[in-house]
């Protein structure tokens, strides 16, 4: 029997979760405008009123779950090997900063799904009221502009990504045609949403005001007075989460089990 915290296992469960987030919010984007302005929780209670919406939301659940950890694992133990220069340790960071992302997402996903929704729904803006809270540290807005940083580099990867097309390496030879075309448009919408984000960040640790802060449905909301640009970022988010799911069959992930690689590399 497969072990289900193999990377690859953690990997696939976790980018068909993420496709499916993506692609949602995407149509929803698109489908009537201001709809997605609570980024995931709008597809978490579009998905809760669903036949069946109960079971998708725990699915969807225990996807972002493994993500979350696979994404850990690849940050601590180096599974995908990135290496410890600064370029890898850079690609590590990111890693890492994307896991919390990825269980928070997942959290939130919980509520939804054990019937919190109200409770959910008023977390749609938590990264303010995050952001608010870490300013009120002594230092706080260091730490807030160095997410704000970490934004911003995963930004410049991606649209990295988008210009260069090297994500394919990683991609196995006999994957569906139009998989790099695909996963261009989805790094370059990303590319602008996390560009947002970062900026939000640094403009909330610069001015001292957690109202600066914007996250994935803050941008959405943001960009929806530039007509084209918002539907051409909407449209490139419903792609991404149609080249995650592609990267659920077809993504190049180490058979390598992270508990036994966590045993040996930290005993």
């Amino acid at each position: 029997m497969t072990k289900i915290t193999r990377a690859d296992v953690l990997a696939r469960a976790g980018y068909a979760a993420r496709g499916a987030v993506y692609a949602l919010l995407g149509w929803l984007a698109l489908g009537t405008r201001g709809a997605a302005d609570n980024g995931q929780n709008a597809v978490f209670d579009m998905v809760q009123d669903m036949p069946g919406g109960g079971a998708v939301l725990g699915l969807l659940v225990a996807g972002l779950v493994a993500y979350g950890i696979y994404k850990l694992a690849s940050a601590l133990l180096d599974l995908e090997r990135h290496g410890h220069d600064a370029k890898g340790l850079a690609v590590r960071t990111g890693l890492g900063a994307g896991a919390l992302a990825y269980l928070a997402m997942a959290w939130a996903a919980g509520k939804f799904a054990l019937g919190y929704r109200h409770y959910a729904s008023q977390g749609a803006h938590g990264g303010a009221d995050m952001a608010g809270g870490v300013l009120g540290w002594p230092l706080g807005w260091v730490l807030v502009a160095a997410v704000g940083l970490a934004f911003l580099a995963a930004a410049a990867f991606q649209a990295i990504g988008a210009a260069t097309g090297g994500f394919m390496k990683r991609i196995a030879a006999d994957a569906p045609k139009g998989t790099e075309a695909l996963g261009r448009i989805g790094l370059a919408a990303r590319c602008v949403v996390f560009a947002l984000v970062g900026w939000s960040l640094l403009r909330s640790a610069w001015l001292v005001r957690h109202a600066e802060v914007r996250d994935l449905g803050g941008v959405l909301a943001q960009l929806r007075g530039t007509q084209a640009l918002y539907l051409t970022v909407a449209a490139g988010l419903l792609v991404f989460g149609l080249f995650s799911l592609i990267c659920a069959r077809f993504r190049v992930v180490p058979a390598i089990d992270v508990v036994d690689a966590a045993r040996a590399r930290f005993n």
